[in-house]
């Protein structure tokens, strides 16, 4: 009965992997009879449990996966990157934590050993990272991959002055492959003075650079930028910098973020909305060369059409005038607590 049911399985899906191992060792091992999953996603929200989890009772547990989503307080780095790597087929990869820990006295500058040979093409599909901090650690350790990564997609969310560098260097390595690009620059209200930590390192970092080079992504298709909303002067230097080399470049989506009330408010946000005016021009400049209408996405818990269409045309006065922006509601919502112990589908 077992078997009949691990065949017909797509998705499993963990949430107290701990608890889960040691069941599986008390069972015999039950865990290797969903030897067809596809997709895997393993994740908890309790620190203490996660620093004493093994993972090794997963470890390519079904040949057949091609989507892993790990979802932690604090990763363990060497651990969940031998989970990875134990899958020889791997395409899509998710990674979301507030932390990244160096593991069993591991360095940071060494990843660990791969322990199987790994079946090319692997990471093909799409990496997706939100990693509060030590998001570097793991990247690098995927970047020095023997087989390399050839991610078709990649989402990142900028927390702090590091991610636009590893944007870069993940471009770099998938320059052939990355058709997708999705950047959320998550910029909160900065202090006064850049401290050289989270927000401030960011803002800081942003005011200085000069952009991030997307002339190597050769086969760049699609690019959504979400830039809050004191962070639009590095979309508009890179995208002066680069679009012209970017022939495949079709689709510019641009999320601006809004609620009730910041319309009236919006005119004493200088700081806050400076530089919109650049990048409206710059969308002009690139519909005028490659005939691609910018996709304006409002982000909002509620609000009228009307008065969100009044604020797009506040930033982008050019490209309302032209009647060159397709504005689309995308309303945000809580992140859902990463809660059940085992689902199957």
């Amino acid at each position: 009965m077992e078997a009949d049911v691990s065949r017909s399985l797509n998705t499993l899906v963990i949430g107290c992997p701990k608890e889960v191992a040691v069941a599986d060792a008390e069972a015999g091992g039950w865990i290797g009879g969903f030897s067809r999953v596809v997709r895997f996603e393993v994740g908890s929200n309790s620190a203490e449990a996660e620093s004493t989890v093994s993972f090794v009772p997963f470890h390519g547990f079904s040949s057949f996966v091609k989507s892993l989503h790990i979802k932690f307080t604090i990763l363990p780095s060497s651990r969940v990157f031998n989970l990875i790597l134990s899958f020889p087929l791997l395409e899509d990869l998710s990674l979301t934590a507030d932390d990244v820990a160096i593991d069993n006295g591991d360095s940071p500058d060494e990843p660990p050993t791969v322990s199987q040979p790994l079946t090319p093409p692997m990471f093909t599909g799409s990496l997706h990272l939100f990693l509060n901090q030590g998001g570097s650690l793991i990247t690098r350790w995927l970047l020095s991959i023997p087989a390399g990564i050839h991610f078709r997609e990649f989402t990142l969310t900028w927390l702090h002055a590091e991610d636009p560098l590893l944007t870069m260097a993940v471009v770099e390595k998938c320059s052939r492959t990355i058709e997708t690009l999705d950047i959320t620059c998550h910029l909160r209200k900065p202090s006064p003075f850049c401290n050289g930590a989270g927000t401030d390192s960011l803002l800081c970092f942003l005011a200085k650079s000069v952009a991030i080079d997307l002339s190597k992504a050769t086969k760049l298709k699609n690019v959504v930028f979400r830039p809050k909303s004191m962070s639009v002067k590095w979309i508009t230097t890179a995208f002066r910098t680069t679009i012209p080399k970017l022939p495949e470049l079709g689709q510019i989506s641009i999320h601006v973020p809004y609620s009730p009330g910041i319309f009236d408010i919006k005119q004493s946000n200088i700081n806050v909305y400076g530089g919109w005016s650049d990048l409206d021009r710059l969308l002009v400049q690139f519909w005028e060369s490659c005939c691609t209408r910018p996709k304006v996405i409002c982000t909002a818990l509620f609000g009228g059409r009307r008065d969100m269409e009044e604020f797009v045309e506040y930033l982008f006065p050019e490209l309302t005038k032209r009647g060159l922006i397709d504005l689309a509601e995308l309303p945000t919502g809580r992140l859902g607590v990463y809660n059940p112990i085992v689902t199957i589908t």
